[in-house]
């Protein structure tokens, strides 16, 4: 696993030129990425605040649970670049941003997920913007994540290809330390912002706790808001009795 080699090789350089003796604090990188720009009143008609709110929440919740340092970026600094030049070195990704289930470039019926990088101040996303799970697969080279989260539309349905792309099995019943959220169908991020609140709310909320227990929390407390014909639904893949603290895999 190339991470595993870049880690070590960072312990190595680091005790190299420590003046003294001892430990040496694990680093647990992680980026928050969030498409602000495509919610703004040039493309919506209004200025959707939830972006900012969501992007403070998970930065503050994923430190909470013991990853850091934490990068990523609000608005125009979420760019495909940005995201594929820095997923390697993570053990958890949060995006928050339009996504889809796209046709695959070998076209029906093969599905290549995919979200959207911010626009740039003043646009909105074209299909130029898309961020493909094959590119983010390529570029994780088959390294291990604990958390994955997928703030958008579709990614948390059947079809979506998006955990693979973290070499994450679409199963409830994983070995490994790890947990990816999404949702199921289209979606307000104001219904985002309240599940996700629960969901951190109840897995801070003492000790031996369980992403998956924070997702049916969040899950029972209702109040979302429905798109149309489709019903607020959060979705989760992973390990059942996963706590959310980072983790260092066994080899796979």
């Amino acid at each position: 696993m190339k991470r595993a080699s870049l880690w070590l090789v960072s312990m190595l350089i680091a005790a190299s030129t420590l003046a003294v003796p001892g430990p040496t604090a694990a680093a647990y990188p992680a980026h928050v990425w969030s498409n602000s720009d495509a919610f703004k009143a040039t493309c919506l008609g209004y200025n959707d605040t939830y972006p900012q709110q969501l992007y403070s929440l998970s930065v503050t919740q994923l430190a909470n649970r013991g990853f850091g340092p934490i990068s990523g970026a609000l608005g125009a600094g979420f760019t495909r670049s940005a995201l594929l030049n820095n997923v390697l070195s993570d053990w958890a990704v949060y995006v928050h941003s339009h996504g889809d289930n796209y046709w695959a470039a070998s076209g029906y019926p093969n599905v290549d997920s995919g979200v959207l990088q911010d626009p740039g101040a003043g646009r909105c996303n074209s299909s130029s913007d898309i961020i493909r799970s094959s590119s983010i697969r390529s570029a994780t080279q088959g390294s291990y994540y604990n958390i994955v989260i997928m703030s958008t539309c579709m990614l948390g349905s059947s079809s979506s290809t998006m955990p693979a792309a973290f070499q994450i099995d679409k199963t409830k019943q994983s070995n490994d330390p790890e947990f990816y959220l999404g949702y199921v169908y289209h979606t307000w991020d104001s219904s985002s912002l309240r599940f996700e609140e629960a969901f951190w709310s109840y897995i801070n909320g003492g000790a031996s706790r369980t992403l998956s227990g924070a997702y049916a929390y969040a899950s029972g407390i209702g109040g979302y808001e429905p798109v149309g014909s489709e019903p607020f639904q959060a979705n989760w893949w992973g390990n059942p009795y996963y706590d959310g603290a980072p983790q260092r895999p066994t080899a796979r």
